[in-house]
């Protein structure tokens, strides 16, 4: 009998694999935070900087990530950061204080954005132009689904075996992914003959504007010509708008919950909850796009849905039940997916 042949994964799900487990490493700090500092000492304000160390490498070092990745191939970029989450996450399991802690942070947040920035450039290489709409709207779920599996298994694995097993195990989890990734992605790049991060004969999706860069440009010409266009301004405020929103009512929820008197476990799988609500947005807008329904109006239903949901959830505190808020913070994140 001959040997069934092993199925290779499709190359977006591969790079999703990398963003999720990317965004996991972004969300289990919170869970973990009460053990933190219990542990370590850890104050409000070295807490603060530990959240909100990501979203400020994020804020000043995308664009410059961005075009880095650009040159060194975005294949290698989308490994490489992978890895690098691997390693931070490792040795931030043997940090013996904060200030390390904190430094193996900013390392991980470093990681993150090579994946970030990497992975939706490439994903439109390697997925053919009828699928990208589906494979785009699929890859728009990697930072709920990644945020969802932090805050539902991260108080469950620092309570039982503690934080630093947390990230040695979201370590190891990335070592995984990165090596599948660099397994799988492989031959696209073999086959074509491509250098790594640049797949020549990939399906091409021509461009509503034109191009940024010159392949002559250098690195501050090209970076004059981003920032002198139109269009990534706007982009970035929007997602800005969204992201700002999102975060700030995922970030609280926790805390609402708890000084309700809600069970510990309870919080996480209702905090959880509402971040994996997000994803069915996210899948939802790329049938939308792919059956030709327009951006714009996916944008306005989102951010009209995310306005309504947050003054049911948070300005009716005193006047509704408890079961209608949260019904409204699901649907705040669920509709409000179709943005990104």
């Amino acid at each position: 009998m001959s040997q069934a042949r092993r199925v290779p994964l499709p190359p977006d799900l591969l790079i999703l694999a990398c963003g999720v487990v990317a965004a996991v490493h972004v969300g289990k700090l919170p869970p973990a935070l009460p053990v933190l500092r219990e542990a370590l000492g850890i104050g409000l304000v070295q807490a603060g900087f530990l959240v909100s160390v990501v979203q400020g490498a994020a804020m000043t070092l995308a664009l410059a990530l961005g075009l880095w990745a650009d040159r060194l191939g975005l294949q290698r970029a989308l490994l490489g950061g992978t890895a690098l989450l691997a390693a931070a996450s490792a040795l931030g399991a043997a940090a013996a204080g904060p200030a390390w802690l904190l430094a193996w942070r900013c390392v991980e947040g470093v990681g993150f954005l090579l994946v970030s920035v990497s992975a939706p450039a490439l994903i439109r290489r390697v997925v053919a132009p009828q699928r990208l709409n589906l494979s785009m709207g699929l890859w728009g779920a990697y930072m709920p689904a990644g945020t969802a599996t932090a805050l539902l298994l991260g108080p469950l694995v620092t309570q039982a075996v503690g934080w630093r097993a947390w990230w040695g195990v979201l370590g190891v989890a990335a070592a995984v992914v990165a090596w599948g990734a660099w397994r799988g992605l492989r031959p696209h790049e073999r086959a074509r003959g491509a250098a790594p991060g640049v797949d020549e004969a990939a399906p091409q999706v021509r461009p509503a504007s034109p191009p940024l860069h010159t392949a002559g440009a250098s690195t501050w010409q090209r970076l004059r010509m981003v920032l002198g266009q139109g269009g990534p301004w706007l982009v970035a405020l929007t997602f800005a708008a969204y992201s700002s929103q999102w975060l700030a009512v995922i970030a609280f929820l926790p805390t609402i919950y708890t000084e309700a008197g809600w069970p510990v476990w309870q919080v996480g799988v209702l905090s959880g909850l509402v971040a994996l609500a997000n994803v069915s947005g996210n899948i939802g807008a790329g049938r939308l796009l792919h059956r030709g329904v327009p951006a714009l109006r996916l944008l306005h239903t989102g951010f009209g849905a995310m306005a309504l949901g947050a003054l049911v959830a948070f300005g009716g505190q005193d006047l509704l039940p408890a079961g209608l808020r949260y019904a409204a913070v699901v649907a705040f994140s669920a509709v409000g997916g179709l943005i990104p």
